[in-house]
């Protein structure tokens, strides 16, 4: 007995005994690291305080300013954690290496997350548009229902809830139908060779009022599209106020343009 625990008391020692080494033959890396880490904690703090401002100035959404700031914490800490292994001559290089396809996938997965915060930021700050827009992204039209970290939710013409990542916004242009409130209707139709249409054009206007939504400063264009064997093809486009009401106003239209073939047929 008193020699197990003459083994266990030299153990400890020596285990002591190597700690203080390891201090006293590293005490300049140990206050460098320190060092570092207060000041990636000052930075994390200062850093904070600024998206603090910046959220309320520009009206970002708590969750955003939560997001940003839980990014700001982590990467600091990382870079921070990053520099102390330096310190102390621990190369990362092998260990990522050895990570292999787990630290491709964590890598890309960061990027996707970064880029649709970044996203949602550009949206909160230049206000391209707010909840109740009519927009168009992409082929993508629709109403927006709601704008979040990740992604904006928009309800198509149709009916159907649209995902879009905040991510696209950054390279995608937007158009926001309802500050420009104009969007242009193009109508294909045929008409036998000896159709006149001059009159067309005039027809069209005159019955404006008519028209929902109809932007009378646009005017009505009339183009030649093709040319068949006992036919003509043309293009009829206008503008309307609100890509909504589309359906309405071209139902209105071809009634207008049935009206005016009426007429040249009798």
């Amino acid at each position: 007995m008193a020699l197990q625990f003459t083994k266990q008391v030299d153990t400890t020692t020596q285990v002591a005994l190597n700690l203080v080494s390891f201090f006293y033959d590293n005490w300049y890396k140990i206050l460098l690291s320190i060092a570092i880490l207060l000041a990636a904690l000052a930075i994390v703090r200062s850093l904070k305080i600024a998206s603090g401002r910046v959220g309320r100035e520009y009206s970002l959404p708590p969750k955003t300013t939560w997001m940003i700031n839980t990014i700001i914490t982590y990467g600091m800490l990382t870079l921070a954690v990053i520099s102390i292994l330096a310190v102390f001559n621990v190369q990362l290089y092998s260990l990522i290496v050895s990570l292999g396809f787990f630290s491709a996938v964590l890598v890309l997965g960061t990027q996707i997350i970064i880029s649709n915060l970044l996203g949602g930021i550009v949206i909160s700050i230049e206000k391209s548009f707010i909840v109740g827009d009519v927009i168009k992204v992409g082929d993508n039209i629709g109403v927006v229902e709601g704008i979040n970290i990740r992604s904006t939710i928009m309800r198509s013409l149709n009916g159907l809830v649209i995902t879009v990542p905040n991510s696209t916004f950054l390279t995608t242009p937007i158009t926001n139908y309802t500050r420009s409130q104009q969007y242009l209707i193009k109508m294909p139709f045929s008409t036998p060779r000896a159709a006149d249409l001059s009159r067309l054009s005039d027809v069209v206007r005159s019955g404006a009022s008519s028209i929902p939504g109809f932007v009378s400063d646009r005017g009505v264009s009339i183009f030649k599209t093709g040319v068949g064997k006992d036919d003509v093809q043309y293009e009829l486009q206008f503008w309307v106020t609100d890509p909504r009401i589309s359906d309405d106003a071209r139902s209105r239209v071809v009634d207008i343009i049935d009206d005016f073939y009426s007429q040249f047929y009798h």
